[in-house]
């Protein structure tokens, strides 16, 4: 990054003051003027890239980090590099998505189209901007990372956070807490925004299982059959804001798991034929099992 090493002028000085009050109107206003000035001053160009990020403002986001990655002096794991990545995948700007990854040190195959690596499975959080006053509700599920700044859902996340299996999400590369994937701890990375609404339903099926392998049974027939399903009486669990941008261990202010309860509700992910179909083999002849409904979420 070209970091100033001039002298630091009045404008500068101001600039600097307001952006460390977090008036960014105010530093951006300055911080163009600054580049008029000084158009090879990189960390400038740097921040207005970060102005534009902020207020999801994608084609002035790219612009700006682009150019303050041509004025670094390296690029791996240069943040102009990544913020320039998120901006183009935003955008579907794939090549110039693939030219940022690059640049910052990611391998990245050539082709067209979008980005698409095998990069595992990360937590992502819904909705990270949740204040409480009763919009779409933060919730933190599973999904399957396309490429650094882009994710597809592979849970059935709760009626609350909007949010369908399948969603394709742009996603911030600050990490902002820890999840437990079964081997290790990972980090869980905050989302910006929708790129692809899927188009599949999710249902909610409330039903009575007498037992754990129940619902397991459940799951195992949605998956042959090509549908999602989750059982949410066990997997979803209500966290304060310390565990859930911190490492939520067992305990700390939070209840423990009851011991079964028949009563389960479940999300699913299918069409109404397909969901219908799965739910009525499961409690055909089967003592005990029993759908007391289903709900498509709008």
């Amino acid at each position: 990054m070209g970091w100033w090493r001039g002298p630091v002028s009045r404008r500068r000085q101001e600039y600097l003051d307001l952006d460390a009050r977090g008036d960014a109107a105010g530093a951006e206003r300055l911080a163009r003027l600054l580049v008029e000035d000084h158009p090879d001053d990189g960390l400038t160009w740097f921040n207005l890239g970060l102005y534009a990020k902020t207020r999801r403002d994608w084609p002035e986001s790219m612009r700006c980090n682009a150019r303050a990655l041509a004025l670094a002096t390296r690029t791996r794991d240069e943040p102009a590099a990544w913020n320039l990545g998120i901006a183009a995948t935003a955008l579907g700007e794939w090549d110039e998505a693939r030219r940022a990854w690059r640049a910052y040190g990611v391998d990245v195959p050539d082709g067209t189209g979008p980005v698409e690596l095998p990069l595992g499975h990360v937590p992502v959080r819904l909705n990270p901007d949740d204040d409480g006053s009763g919009g779409p509700v933060a919730e933190v599920v599973w999904a399957r990372r396309l490429s650094p700044a882009h994710v597809e859902v592979v849970n059935v996340p709760t009626p609350p956070s909007g949010h369908r299996f399948g969603d394709v999400l742009l996603v911030d590369g600050v990490p902002n807490g820890e999840r437990f994937d079964g081997r290790r701890w990972v980090s869980v990375f905050d989302e910006i925004a929708v790129l692809a609404r899927s188009t599949v339903p999710t249902w909610t099926a409330d039903v009575v299982a007498p037992s754990p392998a129940c619902t397991a049974a459940l799951q195992d027939a949605a998956a042959a059959a090509g549908i999602e399903a989750q059982d949410w009486t066990a997997t979803v669990r209500r966290l304060c804001v310390a565990c859930s941008t911190g490492r939520p261990e067992p305990g700390h202010d939070h209840d423990e798991a009851d011991a079964w309860s028949t009563t389960r509700t479940l999300g699913l992910s299918g069409t109404a034929p397909a969901v219908r179909a799965l739910l009525d083999d499961w409690a055909r002849g089967r003592p005990g099992r029993t759908v007391t409904s289903v709900t498509e979420i709008v």
